[in-house]
C-alpha cells in the first residue's frame, strides 16, 4: 500500500470509530514523509469513500432483488428515496464490474446455455422493450441480460407511432452483446438451445461459431394437457431460461406484468438487471 504522496514510509497511528460503521474501529496510519495521517477509507482507497451510510449497500442489493419498491425501501430503512437511488446506482456499477471480472478471469465457464428474449416496457406499453437473456443450464446462473428498444406491434402500433414517434429496433444489438458474452464463457464445445426464431441460427453461427445450436419448436397452439397431469410445462425443454425469466419478473418490482411500478428508462432497467445478476449468481460485492 502507498500513501497518495507516493511514500511507503508510514506506521500505525491508532484507530477511529465512524458512526456509519456502527463505531467499529478502523486502523489509521501516519506518513513519516509528509506528516499526515490516513486510513484505507481516505483519498479514494476504498470504493465507499465519502459515503455516509455504506452499511446500506448490501441491504440495497437484497431489497432490490426481493420485489421491493424504492419508496418502500426508503420507508423501511428510514432514509430519503434519493439515497436509495444513489445506493442502487453504486451497487449496480459494482455488480457489473464484478461480473465482468469473473468472465475475463475465466471463473465463469459453461458448455450448455439456453438463450432467448423476453418482453417488457418502459413507462407505457406503447414503448416496448426487449431483454436478450442467456442462462447457464447446470447452475441457473445468468450469463448476460441486455435491454433493447423495439417497435410496438399489433393494434397499438399506430397509436405508439403517433404519440412517441418511430422507435429504433435495437434487439439485434442486444442479442449480439449477449452472444459475445456466451462466446467468452464457452468451453471448447458448447450447446446453445433456443426457440425457432429465424434470426437466431445465423447470429449464433456468427458470434459463437463453434457452438452446436439446437432449436426447440414452439408448442403454442399444439399443447395438449395430459390426462395424468394438468401441468402445462411438464416437459419444458427451456426450463432453466423460463425459470430465470419467471424469477426476474417476480423478484424485480419493475418487471411485474400487472403493476403500477414500471421502469421509466431503459438504462435504469439495465442497471437493475446487472444488480440482479450479481444477486442470482451469488456474488459477494465489496461495498
Amino acid at each position: 500500500m502507498k500513501y497518495p504522496c507516493g511514500s511507503t514510509q508510514f506506521t500505525k497511528r491508532g484507530y477511529y470509530r465512524p458512526r456509519s460503521n456502527n463505531y467499529q474501529p478502523i486502523l489509521r496510519h501516519y506518513c513519516k514523509d509528509c506528516k499526515h495521517t490516513f486510513s484505507r477509507q481516505s483519498f479514494g482507497l476504498s470504493e465507499t469513500y465519502r459515503q455516509k451510510k455504506p452499511y446500506l449497500n448490501q441491504e440495497i442489493l437484497k431489497w432490490y432483488s426481493s420485489n421491493a419498491t424504492q419508496r418502500r425501501m426508503a420507508i423501511v430503512m428510514g432514509v430519503n428515496r434519493k439515497t436509495i437511488i444513489r445506493k442502487f446506482l453504486f451497487m449496480a456499477w459494482s455488480a457489473w464490474k464484478e461480473h465482468e471480472r469473473r468472465i475475463k478471469t475465466g471463473e465463469f465457464k459453461t458448455g450448455f446455455v439456453q438463450f432467448d428474449e423476453m418482453d417488457t416496457f418502459e413507462h407505457t406499453r406503447l414503448k416496448p422493450l426487449s431483454i436478450a437473456l442467456a442462462v447457464r443450464v447446470k447452475t441457473g446462473e445468468i450469463i448476460e441480460a441486455q435491454v433493447a428498444e423495439m417497435n410496438c406491434h399489433g393494434k397499438a402500433a399506430k397509436v405508439s407511432q403517433h404519440k412517441y414517434g418511430w422507435r429504433q429496433d435495437l434487439r439485434s444489438v442486444a442479442r449480439e452483446d449477449v452472444l459475445r458474452q456466451v462466446n467468452a464463457v464457452s468451453r471448447k464445445t458448447i450447446t446453445i438451445v433456443s426457440d425457432a426464431k429465424r434470426s437466431y441460427p445465423n447470429e449464433v453461427k456468427k458470434w459463437v461459431p463453434h457452438a452446436d445450436f439446437q432449436v426447440i419448436a414452439s408448442r403454442i397452439g399444439k399443447r395438449k394437457l395430459s390426462k395424468q397431469s394438468n401441468r402445462r410445462n411438464k416437459n419444458d425443454s427451456m426450463f432453466a431460461l423460463n425459470l430465470a425469466a419467471a424469477k426476474i419478473r417476480h423478484d424485480m418490482s419493475r418487471m411485474a406484468r400487472k403493476t403500477w411500478v414500471t421502469t421509466k428508462s431503459a438504462t435504469r432497467l439495465q442497471a437493475h438487471l446487472d444488480l440482479y445478476i450479481a444477486f442470482n449468481n451469488g456474488y459477494r460485492l465489496v461495498a
